[in-house]
């Protein structure tokens, strides 16, 4: 587990138990003492999101829902947390949430959606929302998610086929073909592709691309230009970087690192 403290916000991150690494990345607890507006890159994973002080709006605005999930978004995330927000986060693998949540992920895409609407026992979710009110610290917060999730795993492991398809696009993220893939996990094309998008949300080619887009941003923290994160990236030149990277942010590289740089 780990702590930042920071003058106005502060966070503390634990790991998953045995029983839910497959489908859970990290658990995030975070804190918020002032108003704070921030920004989130597209990721290759889902989130939900479990408010147990204060309030916070997204994209400039409505309320996000007391519990909340998100599914795989290609475009920024923006929230407005008012001072006092608490909210207890489970980043999900990328074919973690499809273990809980019976709809597919694909219908989930690009929208954050109220919890209750997803789950069959909406009851249970004002329970868990009053545990996380009253308990005393935050590893017991995150035992009382764990609780929760456990009870709701609808499978003992994640699609292994999609899986290996996750694994296989991780593992090349500066350079992706999709026919390899389909030759790779045994499956047509179409049949992949149903799959994909049932289980992580979005095709295969689009997920490349996040996961594209991930490593550029990766690189660009070590100090690299942008001609050469872009061609270090996998994209044919900086103009295909600077497309993918506005269409996803609204911002050219540039600016955007510009305007985020770390305090």
């Amino acid at each position: 587990m780990a702590r930042n403290p920071h003058r106005h916000m502060q966070w503390f991150q634990q790991a998953p138990c045995a029983a839910l690494r497959p489908f859970v990345r990290r658990f995030m607890v975070v804190e918020f003492a002032a108003d704070r507006a921030d920004t989130h890159l597209p990721d290759t994973g889902t989130v939900a999101a479990f408010t147990f002080r204060g309030r916070c709006r997204i994209d400039g605005g409505r309320w996000v829902p007391q519990a909340a999930f998100t599914g795989l978004r290609d475009t920024v995330r923006a929230h407005d947390h008012h001072a006092g927000h608490s909210v207890l986060l489970a980043a999900f693998t990328p074919v973690g949430a499809a273990a809980f949540l019976r709809p597919s992920q694909e219908a989930l895409s690009g929208i954050t959606t109220d919890l209750s609407e997803l789950l069959d026992r909406a009851d249970e979710l004002e329970r868990l929302h009053e545990q996380l009110s009253r308990a005393s610290d935050h590893p017991q917060r995150v035992a009382q998610l764990q609780h929760f999730l456990l009870a709701r795993l609808r499978e003992n492991a994640p699609d292994p086929l999609m899986a290996a398809a996750v694994s296989w696009l991780e593992r090349r993220p500066a350079g992706h073909r999709i026919d390899a893939l389909t030759r790779y996990i045994g499956l047509s094309q179409s049949a992949l592709e149903r799959r994909f998008r049932r289980v992580v949300g979005v095709t295969p080619k689009k997920f490349a691309s996040m996961l594209r887009l991930q490593h550029a941003v990766r690189l660009q923290a070590t100090g690299l230009d942008l001609t050469e994160v872009a061609l270090a990236a996998g994209y044919y030149d900086q103009a295909h970087f600077n497309h993918d990277f506005r269409r996803a942010t609204g911002s050219a590289p540039a600016a955007f690192f510009a305007a985020h740089e770390p305090a």
